[in-house]
């Protein structure tokens, strides 16, 4: 893959990663003398998918919050919109369960506060994250813990048939089912997400994508799962 020079106004410095839904450069501010990092989005569907993820990440670029990252600028380059954010270094909350988070109130449910903090930030200004999952909280070291992606979950990969990106672990019966979605609809998210940081286990679990969704719309987490003592307060 060819590094560009520059995006937008950004010297590019070197990758950081990619996925299905984009790449993120290291990049550079020389007229603010600031390191960012540029997200340059892949597969959004056309003009009026574009123009909707500029128009909903230059509304997340609004929100100033301790707990939720930093957009600087919503742009396009070569007809790609890209997202010029604020650089962390460290890794997000999927990278750390995967390499063993324990299940500790202390590291755990700082973490939680944190993301429901800038949730309700958010929520507050009339946007929805509806992405939330672990992969989307960074956990910057020696900093609070950081929501990305705000508007971003709609966009690339979804099919006519489901909606649905990718493995629908963190998402809530509406989201499944195609309803309208609010702010509950990201605390539920977030109320996935401290299942699996206490219990280790992800409170909805199948065989199948289809599998999945059927228990996300029409079942309850095993609650019997989560622990109980006096350091969980219970």
């Amino acid at each position: 893959m060819t590094v560009p020079e520059r995006i937008g106004r950004y010297r590019v410095m070197g990758l950081v990663g990619q996925g299905a839904m984009g790449v993120v450069y290291r990049g550079r501010d020389d007229s603010l003398d600031r390191d960012v990092a540029l997200k340059l989005m892949r597969g959004v569907g056309g003009a009026e998918h574009g123009a909707r993820f500029l128009r909903e990440a230059r509304a997340a670029a609004r929100l100033q919050h301790p707990n939720i990252v930093t957009i600087y600028e919503a742009a396009e380059h070569e007809g790609a919109p890209f997202i010029a954010m604020e650089l962390l270094e460290g890794v997000d909350l999927q990278q750390a369960i995967e390499a063993g988070l324990r299940p500790d109130p202390k590291v755990t449910l700082p973490i939680v506060l944190q993301l429901l903090a800038g949730l309700g930030h958010a929520h507050e200004h009339g946007i929805v994250h509806r992405d939330v999952k672990p992969s989307n909280l960074f956990l910057p070291r020696g900093r609070p813990a950081k929501i990305m992606d705000f508007g971003v979950a709609w966009r690339a990969g979804a099919t006519a048939a489901t909606g649905i990106v990718g493995t629908p672990n963190y998402m809530s019966p509406e989201q499944v089912r195609g309803d309208s979605l609010d702010g509950r609809s990201d605390l539920f998210s977030a109320g996935l997400i401290l299942y699996e940081l206490v219990t280790g286990e992800k409170a909805y679990q199948g065989d199948s994508v289809v599998a999945l969704v059927y228990k996300i719309a029409h079942e309850d987490a095993d609650l019997s799962l989560l622990p109980r003592g006096e350091k969980w307060g219970r």
